[in-house]
């Protein structure tokens, strides 16, 4: 008996980094999983993965941004499966590096936005009647660490994920009492594909950024998938609105005078 036996889940962004992992632990957990993403190829691979496991999956590409995608994306899901039970809102994008708020360029901005949190909106907005017919159901949105600090050189970045966490508990509250939950599970610095440039590029860098965590280490995507699990399972049925942060101490870590 898997956690998620007989639900069906979308993820965004699911064909690398935290979805990749999500989607293969969620098939593995009994759910059928809709892989959603802008990349084909990637995406259509980790279906066959998931199929040569014993799981079943359905790749549908999507470009969070747009609503009639994501509308389709709902249908096809509903069509295939016969229901939709759980949505992880994951698609995202880090944006420009180290540039203040002045020098940030408006189509980079909007980009940002447009993913980040339209993206969560626009998914939150149409799987919702969905997942009514079905009972209720949970939606899990990716958050980030920089919601809860001020990042230097990030301030749009940051200022998308404080917003995907207030939008969050609002909906949260919302249908509270229709049986959909709605929780965000917020990384620290991930080794994903989003940070490949800084990784590949600066290891000495990346090397700092790991020792400076508490526990001394980057969230890895297994991480994020798990944290996701409790918030997708019936494990948290009594809980909704909440944040769980998945970023090995980094937010509260004290300074030694």
């Amino acid at each position: 008996m898997g956690k998620l036996d007989g639900k069906t889940a979308i993820v965004t962004g699911g064909a690398s980094g935290f979805g990749e992992a999500t989607a293969l632990l969620w098939a593995s957990e009994g759910a059928g999983i809709v892989i959603a993403d802008t990349t084909a190829g990637a995406g259509e691979a980790l279906v066959k993965r998931i199929e040569k496991a014993g799981g079943k999956a359905l790749f549908v590409k999507t470009d969070v941004t747009a609503p009639k995608e994501v509308r389709l994306m709902i249908q096809k899901t509903v069509s295939n499966f016969g229901r939709l039970d759980i949505l992880f809102n994951n698609a995202g994008i880090l944006g420009p590096r180290g540039v203040n708020v002045t020098d940030i360029l408006e189509e980079d901005a909007e980009k940002l936005i447009r993913v980040n949190y339209l993206g969560v909106f626009y998914c939150t907005k149409y799987a919702i009647p969905a997942m009514l017919r079905t009972g209720g159901g949970s939606i899990i949105s990716t958050g980030s660490d920089s919601a809860f600090q001020g990042t230097q050189g990030q301030s749009m970045y940051c200022g998308t994920k404080g917003a995907v966490l207030a939008f969050s508990r609002a909906v949260a509250m919302e249908y509270a009492r229709s049986g959909i939950r709605v929780n965000t599970v917020s990384p620290g610095a991930g080794k994903t594909p989003m940070h490949a440039e800084l990784i590949n590029r600066a290891p000495d860098r990346w090397k700092e950024v790991e020792e400076a965590i508490p526990m001394g280490r980057s969230c890895y995507p297994e991480d994020l998938a798990k944290a996701a699990l409790f918030f997708a399972s019936d494990d948290s049925k009594y809980i909704t609105g909440a944040n769980l942060m998945v970023d090995g101490g980094w937010t509260v870590k004290g300074h030694a005078p």
